[in-house]
């Protein structure tokens, strides 16, 4: 099997920024945008990763923050640069994995990964490589945020059509926008390990109204300086 990043950058060039737009819609995006701002208050330097073309950097951009957006896929962060200028937005863009960052430690008040985008991750050690990375570029007292699916246990008939794979059958193959799609489902205890791995220990994990559905949300918060 590809790696993580070969594997997205294959399907989101394929997909396209077009493509990536019609699965969700401006309302979704205007309530995720709200959510994002509340959480991010007071924060004025963000980190977008997994960007996808900017549907959540823009408008941050727009709002007066600093934001500095990176994806795995070149297409989506042209189409994203092109939507900058545009607008006359300043946004640093990258191309490049989540899995090893191009940004020095300390870097960022708040570093968001929205839309599934981490759940891509199957590896354990994509996995934690991404949590620690996350973790590094954070300022003292920064804010993460990452949101993906809800977990639920798998189910005879999944598990027999091959739906759902895995250790603890956590990568699911769902059904949507006339496409399907495989993610890593995590809940509690699976960020708890991978968090305790990369040695943070302020952490939450919970359900809530994201977007209009109901979505999981792992923040990280990085200690303040003593």
């Amino acid at each position: 099997m590809l790696n993580s990043a070969l594997r997205s950058r294959a399907e989101y060039a394929e997909l396209g920024a077009e493509g990536l737009a019609s699965r969700t819609t401006p309302e979704r995006d205007a309530a995720t945008v709200r959510a994002v701002e509340e959480l991010l208050e007071g924060r004025e330097s963000v980190l977008d990763l997994c960007c996808g073309y900017g549907r959540i950097a823009l408008p941050l951009r727009r709002a007066g923050k600093v934001v500095r957006a990176l994806d795995i896929s070149p297409n989506l962060v042209a189409a994203g640069q092109a939507q900058a200028a545009e607008q006359d937005l300043k946004i640093d863009w990258a191309i490049g994995s989540m899995t090893d960052l191009p940004y020095r430690s300390d870097s960022f008040d708040a570093v968001i990964c929205l839309w599934t985008a981490f759940h891509e991750l199957f590896a354990e050690d994509e996995q934690l490589s991404t949590i620690w990375e996350i973790s590094r570029v954070l300022k003292p007292g920064g804010l993460a945020v990452i949101e993906g699916p809800i977990w639920g246990p798998a189910t005879a008939s999944e598990i027999a059509n091959g739906l759902r794979q895995g250790p603890e059958h956590r990568i699911v193959t769902t059904e949507h926008f006339g496409s399907s799609s495989i993610h890593f489902i995590h809940d509690e205890a699976s960020y708890g390990r991978l968090c305790a791995a990369a040695g943070i220990k302020d952490y939450q994990v919970y359900k809530r109204d994201w977007g209009g559905r109901r979505r999981l949300i792992l923040e990280i918060h990085q200690p303040t300086s003593s």
